[in-house]
């Protein structure tokens, strides 16, 4: 389900990681937080074992995307076969050409891929950083385990899960570095910071994605600074399996 740029923002440590990479400096003292949680709680797991970082299956949105000079809106029908469940609406205000439909959809996944984002936390490395008893949430940081044999990223960073306790539902994940790195000898990354926003759920209902965003600032070359961020919203959600019962 998830567009391929959304993708990339939900594993920013991993298409960093993707780079030629230099081997971490190992600080032990950087790779400790804590008190650790001797556990996770029950609902905690639960959570953690169904969440689908796209959002749940069978349900069509909107997702308008911003950022980086593009902006471009898109609709999304699970009822459709492959590509085809891909409409593109506008790119930069503008409503595409039979051809430009026919380019971007040649551009989608034919099959729905989830970014198994929570197979990343480990949970042996967990910690409660905040409680708000008035929202009735509590976030817990972790450490990432690497997304692959070459991931030079994931030692660099945590991940903050907000978990909504009277609906057992995660409605927001933070990704971001604690302190800078080098995933390539002429790339150093001060930033980067993926931001996952969902609805919290009402009657019994699933939580629905909201905002994604991504922000990553560094230098290349060791003088060369840039910043890139980029946006997307979710809208219009509809429960379309519904339609197939």
């Amino acid at each position: 389900m998830l567009h391929r740029r959304l993708a990339s923002l939900l594993l920013s440590a991993a298409l960093l990681a993707a780079l030629p990479a230099c081997a971490p400096r190992h600080d032990p003292a950087a790779e400790s937080f804590g008190p650790l949680l001797a556990s996770l709680p029950p609902e905690l797991h639960a959570a953690l074992d169904t969440f689908r970082a796209e959002g749940p299956r069978g349900w069509a949105f909107t997702q308008t995307t911003s950022g980086e000079g593009k902006d471009r809106v898109e609709r999304y029908d699970p009822i459709g076969r492959g590509a085809a469940r891909w409409t593109l609406l506008l790119e930069n205000g503008v409503a595409p050409t039979e051809a430009e439909q026919k380019r971007y959809r040649d551009t989608r996944p034919p099959l729905d891929s989830s970014a198994q984002l929570a197979a990343q936390f480990d949970r042996e490395r967990a910690a409660l950083v905040e409680e708000d008893a008035d929202a009735g949430t509590a976030t817990y940081e972790f450490a990432l385990k690497p997304a692959s044999e070459t991931d030079r990223a994931a030692a660099h960073m945590r991940a903050r899960v907000t978990l909504h306790r009277p609906t057992g539902a995660i409605v927001r994940v933070e990704l971001f570095n604690f302190r800078p790195f080098k995933p390539a000898s002429s790339l150093t990354i001060h930033e980067a910071r993926t931001t996952l926003v969902y609805a919290t759920p009402v009657e019994g209902g699933p939580a629905l994605p909201l905002e994604s965003s991504m922000l990553v600032r560094g230098e290349r070359f060791w003088f060369r600074a840039f910043e890139q961020s980029v946006t997307s919203k979710f809208t219009d959600h509809e429960n379309r399996a519904r339609r197939r019962e």
